[in-house]
């Protein structure tokens, strides 16, 4: 409970700091917004991977310097 009180009151804090004039006079809305935002977490909205073991992905081969592209001599 104190965590939630702590974190209400860094959003408070931001909406005072940041706000625009208008948003000073009256910070609580601009607050709960930051609070939701805050507090909605990525869950569903993260992407998910395509790989079954969510590892990140390897190469299968090192990239190599494109054929032409090395300096040659004359």
């Amino acid at each position: 409970m104190e965590n939630d009180v702590d974190i209400r009151l860094e959003c408070l804090r931001l909406a005072v700091e940041f706000g625009t004039q208008r948003d000073v006079v009256n910070p609580a809305h601009l607050a709960d917004s930051y609070y939701g935002w805050v507090t909605q977490g990525s869950g569903s909205s993260r992407p998910v991977g395509s790989r079954e073991d969510d590892s990140p992905k390897r190469a299968n081969k090192a990239r190599g310097v494109r054929k032409g592209s090395t300096p040659q001599l004359v």
